[in-house]
């Protein structure tokens, strides 16, 4: 008999649970959420490399599985302890979740432009979290403690679109990065000097970015 998706999963789960519970195995029984950060962040970046390098659809499978493992540990864990959530509670949840913000899909919105969703999806926050309307900051939700990079790109996108930032504004036509590969060179020149310099570039740029968000949504 074919065993179908939610079957496969669930299966997964099991043996996780199984692992993780008292006589199962000894390292993963002692492992807790904070432990296992640092595997979170390194399987997703494994996942990432392999869509980026276009490895086969095998290999990205595979990394995409390991992603899976983890999300099944930390509901696994969470289920042991007696935290008030397991894997099924997490499923529902996200799709309760998936479905109020996707009224133009689910509801009765009808289509709606790429531009119309982002303004929308910050309501349905506001709304979600019992917030008045237009009482959620631009840069509500960015993690702190995202990658110095990715964080700056995020919060320069979420200005970008509350239209606190023009991202041309401090550019030089003429010097400024044309391309990807132009600015992957422009950034690990940057990096170089800031090592040359005794400088921690991540730090750098976390400062730089907290000091432009402060600067720009303070006035608004």
């Amino acid at each position: 008999m074919e065993i179908d998706d939610g079957q496969q999963i669930m299966r997964a789960y099991e043996t996780v649970r199984t692992m993780v519970s008292p006589g199962g195995c000894a390292w993963h029984e002692v492992q807790t959420h904070e432990s296992l950060v640092p595997f979170l962040v390194e399987e997703s970046a494994e996942f990432v490399d392999a869509v980026e390098r276009e490895l086969p659809a095998s290999e990205v499978q595979s990394e995409l599985g390991d992603v899976l493992y983890q999300v099944l540990f930390h509901a696994a864990i969470a289920e042991r302890d007696g935290e008030g959530y397991n894997l099924q509670s997490v499923a529902e949840s996200l799709n309760t979740k998936l479905i109020a913000r996707h009224p133009h899909v689910f509801g009765d919105r009808g289509y709606m432009t790429v531009e119309e969703l982002h303004a929308e999806w910050e309501r349905l926050k506001e709304d979600a979290a019992g917030e008045v309307r237009g009482s959620r900051g631009p840069l509500e939700g960015i993690p702190a403690g995202m990658p110095a990079l990715a964080r700056a790109a995020k919060v320069v996108e979420r200005l970008k679109r509350a239209n606190l930032l023009d991202p041309s504004e401090g550019t030089d036509a003429n010097s400024a990065p044309a391309t990807e590969a132009q600015l992957g060179d422009a950034i690990l020149a940057l990096v170089t000097q800031a090592n040359a310099a005794g400088v921690d570039p991540d730090r750098a740029l976390r400062r730089a970015v907290d000091r432009m968000a402060a600067g720009l949504t303070e006035t608004e």
